[in-house]
């Protein structure tokens, strides 16, 4: 996998000049929106946004170069669980923060999945 600078993001034009959305590369889940940043190019606007709000939202995998959300982290390994699964499963929902009583693969509360068994 090629080693981005970034995560995935989407563009937003607004007033101000351009906001953007970044996106875990693993799960597509939206980490964050950025403040408006204004910029003499759309990459220098990129890459300010990246450094000022979108970087402190993500984990870049040491394997595969992919820029991950901590529910996507194996942080036991520096690697994102498609390269390195949890051994064990998660005690707590990585979306909402619920305490998980039973191993399952979705969170009772949110169904978001818990661990990614295909990978």
């Amino acid at each position: 996998m090629e080693d981005r600078k970034t995560a995935g993001y989407k563009v937003l034009p607004v007033a101000e000049g351009l906001c953007f959305q970044f996106f875990c590369d693993l799960s597509g889940a939206k980490a964050c929106t950025t403040q408006p940043v204004s910029a003499e190019t759309p990459e220098q606007a990129l890459a300010l946004a990246w450094d000022r709000e979108g970087r402190m939202e993500f984990n870049h995998c040491g394997n595969c170069g992919r820029w991950v959300s901590d529910a996507m982290f194996n942080a036991d390994v520096l690697e994102c669980v498609a390269c390195s699964p949890w051994e064990e499963l998660p005690r707590y929902c990585p979306r909402c923060g619920k305490k998980l009583s039973a191993a399952g693969q979705h969170c009772p509360k949110c169904g978001a999945p818990v661990r990614d068994e295909g990978r």
